[in-house]
């Protein structure tokens, strides 16, 4: 089952599974991890894919694409998929845009660490160029983000150049800074940086 993680995690649920065998053990084996995205689309799933391999972490990362169907019996779907049989603690995140009040309410109910950015992901890419603080619409999120730095000249949802990698990879601490100062979920907004957080705190650990 998800359950709420106490203490300084008080933000992020965590799916366990399996129980300990009974034996003796002079120490307490700590649990196997694993970090689950849910994804709204194709960026959010490039983004994540892309920290994965800055990172490297010694624990697994998985993402999955979802759509604006997720609902509960989705997620505990996907989880079971996993096939997490042995001693696992599952961190599972649900990366969104927060442009729909619909879905944004659904995602609300779900059990997992709720990402959104509002209007947009592409709001997240900004901040890490520019320190914009306006409501703004999502289209013109994008004209934005092209004119603030030529890594983003001929953007396209879904992918990200080599170029746009190594900027957002530079510039995250920047952008995680930004990100902490607005009033989220308002728009403009994103707590994309609990999710960077999250991995920092696994490579240091």
């Amino acid at each position: 089952m998800l359950s709420h993680l106490p203490g300084a995690m008080n933000q992020y649920y965590v799916y366990s599974v399996n129980k300990m065998r009974t034996r003796n053990f002079k120490k307490t084996r700590k649990p196997h991890k694993m970090i689950f995205v849910v994804c709204e689309g194709d960026t959010e799933q490039a983004y994540v894919e892309m920290l994965k391999r800055y990172y490297r972490l010694p624990i697994t990362v998985k993402t999955k694409v979802s759509g604006n169907r997720i609902n509960s019996k989705l997620l505990n779907q996907y989880i079971a998929e996993l096939g997490l049989d042995k001693e696992y603690e599952c961190i599972v995140f649900l990366m969104y845009d927060g442009d729909v009040k619909a879905v944004v309410d659904r995602l609300n109910s779900l059990k997992g660490t709720l990402i959104l950015s509002t209007p947009c992901i592409e709001y997240w890419f900004l901040i890490h160029s520019l320190n914009h603080v306006g409501y703004i619409e999502s289209k013109e999120v994008v004209r934005k983000l092209i004119a603030s730095n030529s890594v983003w000249a001929g953007y396209t949802k879904g992918r990200l150049t080599e170029n746009q990698v190594t900027h957002l990879v530079k510039n995250r601490i920047i952008a995680c800074e930004r990100g902490r100062k607005l009033r989220w979920p308002d728009n403009p907004s994103s707590n994309l940086h609990m999710f960077i957080d999250t991995l920092e705190r696994e490579k240091n650990s």
